[in-house]
């Protein structure tokens, strides 16, 4: 059975984490200042001198009168009603609720209660919790209203709010959010996160998204956004991690590292949430602050990750690993850790090319409920040749407290929070901005490299699974090996002739040899197979296109319009062959449209200003 949360959540902003050594007896009786003594637990501890300041300072901006903690911490009264539990919770370490090991890591905003801090409150509850000279008691602090980071220069809203059920589950709810058009780019050195009920919100993760892939799957869920834990193709935002945790400040953000923001795409708010008991309407809104200039100092988000997941009932220390070489001179900013209900440690480290060893995150006692974002005080300078380590160990055991199955069952790895996953990601700033690139598909290729091995496994354990066989040719494409996802595709026809990705994907890599009929064939197959599919449609288009049959390809391309409009590649590509034909004021219209759907894509614009030029400049 899991074990129930003790609902308390002391979140210090800043404390110390030892009190300081006592100073030598030697030191001389002169000018010199006197030194200071150590801090030591007060004999007689009340709440008027005492505990009030320290539970004001760290406990009570989240335990206020509509704050995310279940019950305020903002009088006398209110403290003693729960001090047994608030001296269980700090001197057990489950509050603050701070994963990381102490000497792990130095990180901003790290919640930790001092030795001294922690006896101030037992000692306080084992003497009666006796309360001194209120009139002399500090007044609590004001709840923190309105934005912590100041007034932005733009606010995004989730819009209609989205029902949570009073009861079942966790939901994690995909808040889709349109980016305006105009300017079209614009640099954001920060961003803060405000959910409108702090109380079911557990935490929450945004990206972005340039593709429209994320608005396809909004459209297809009758609620606001759409339900899952992946991010249907959004990313990091020019490598920067964004989120949002209980008590956590925003972080202010810099000139220097900022991120592109173009405009006419979307932001995806995705927000762990948790049922109270009553329905519960859901938003939030997003401040942005921009920045007058262009980033100097560009990021990468690596993910480290493991699918060899294989969790037996009753397993107590399964390991998985996975490491990666960084080709360049790197500081790592940030580390965020994620495992779900049954993952036990976490230790991150990388080995340095002189032999020695730099912590970058070690996590003793995981729990999936405190997850959050690690960004170090001093960035971690990491020398080219250096290797990033990443090991997670997990406890399917009944003796798990986490454990949502009882008795335990077999676990694998995959997204849903009752499977298992195993992840480090990584915010990291090449030395030398112009290495990026070169950074971004090297680490691009292992991670594919891992995403194969675990396919070829897949296609092992279950030869003949279509699925399997078609995956497993992807990442073969995606790795530029022509001839093994050609065998890969061919087996899944083998086993299902109707297989539409191994159609269309198979017909891509004929367009790519340049056999341009069997392109074709495959693809008419898979459009007669599934003929709502927008994709395949302007697959088929492309294909007729390069096999110069225009009529057949515009057919098409109208086709992949009717089922999906917003489809900047298709209005682009009919651009091209309406353009070709000399039907310049039509062609004109779809670039138009493509540059709208997607301003951030160059080409577009380029495309739209020739047909105007032809035209003597008229609009089209």
């Amino acid at each position: 059975m899991r074990r129930r949360r003790l609902a308390l959540c002391l979140l210090p902003w800043a404390c110390t984490s030892d009190p300081t050594p006592p100073a030598s007896k030697e030191a001389k009786a002169s000018n010199e200042p006197a030194p200071v003594a150590a801090p030591t637990v007060p004999e007689a501890p009340s709440f008027a001198e005492h505990v009030a300041p320290l539970v004001y300072e760290h406990c009570t901006p989240c335990h206020h009168e509509g704050g995310s903690a279940p019950f305020a911490f903002e009088s006398y009264d209110d403290v003693r009603d729960h001090a047994q539990q608030i001296a269980e919770v700090t001197r057990s370490g489950f509050m603050p609720p701070w994963l990381p090991a102490p000497g792990s890591g130095e990180f901003v905003g790290a919640r930790r209660l001092s030795e001294v801090q922690r006896g101030t409150l037992a000692r306080w509850v084992e003497q009666g919790a006796v309360a001194g000279e209120l009139a002399q008691a500090p007044k609590p602090p004001p709840p923190a209203t309105g934005w912590q980071l100041g007034e932005p220069d733009l606010v995004l809203r989730t819009g209609e709010p989205f029902m949570l059920p009073a009861d079942g589950g966790d939901v994690y709810r995909n808040f889709v959010i349109p980016v305006p058009r105009d300017p079209p780019l614009r640099f954001v050195k920060a961003v803060e996160i405000r959910p409108g009920d702090p109380k079911v919100v557990h935490h929450g993760v945004l990206r972005v998204d340039l593709t429209g892939g994320v608005r396809l799957e909004d459209a297809e869920d009758p609620a606001p956004g759409f339900d899952g834990m992946v991010f249907a193709g959004a990313g990091m935002p020019d490598g920067r991690f964004l989120g949002w945790t209980p008590g956590k400040r925003p972080d202010p953000g810099s000139d220097a590292r900022s991120f592109r923001l173009f405009g006419g795409s979307d932001l995806v708010l995705q927000l762990h949430l948790r049922p109270s008991g009553k329905v519960e309407p859901v938003t939030a809104e997003i401040g942005l602050h921009f920045s007058s200039r262009p980033p100097t100092m560009p990021a990468l988000s690596m993910e480290l990750s493991s699918g060899e997941i294989d969790l037996p009932p009753g397993a107590t220390d399964v390991h998985v690993r996975d490491q990666y070489t960084v080709p360049t001179n790197v500081a790592v900013r940030s580390v965020y850790p994620h495992a779900h209900y049954l993952g036990k440690r976490i230790e991150a480290w990388a080995a340095l090319p002189d032999g020695s060893k730099r912590s970058l995150v070690t996590i003793d006692d995981w729990d999936f409920d405190w997850q959050d974002e690690y960004r170090f005080v001093r960035p971690v300078r990491l020398p080219a040749g250096s290797t990033i380590h990443m090991d997670w160990s997990f406890d399917n055991s009944a003796h798990n407290p986490h454990n949502p199955s009882a008795p335990p069952r077999h676990v694998t790895y995959g997204s849903s929070s009752t499977d298992e996953m195993a992840e480090l990601i990584l915010e990291v700033e090449p030395d030398d901005p112009r290495s990026l690139p070169a950074l971004d598909e090297d680490f691009r290729r292992h991670w594919l490299r891992g995403q194969l091995a675990l396919q070829q496994r897949a296609v092992q354990q279950h030869p003949d699974d279509a699925d399997a066989h078609a995956n497993l040719g992807a990442f073969h494409q995606l790795l530029g090996q022509g001839q093994a996802a050609i065998a890969a595709y061919e087996q899944a026809l083998r086993l299902d002739p109707d297989h539409v990705q191994a159609n269309v994907e198979l017909g891509i890599v004929m367009m790519g040899e340049g056999k341009l009929p069997r392109a074709v064939a495959l693809l008419r197959r898979a459009a007669e197979v599934e003929p709502t599919n927008a994709r395949t449609h302007l697959v088929l288009a492309n294909a007729l296109r390069k096999q110069g049959d225009d009529d057949g390809a515009i057919a098409s391309y109208l086709e992949a319009l009717a089922l999906d409009e917003a489809s900047a590649e298709a209005h682009n590509n009919l651009g091209i062959v309406l353009e070709q034909r000399g039907e310049l004021p039509e062609a004109a219209r779809h670039f138009q449209r493509a540059s709208e759907l997607q301003p951030h894509q160059p080409l577009f614009g380029k495309n739209l200003a020739r047909v105007r030029s032809k035209l003597g400049g008229a609009p089209g």
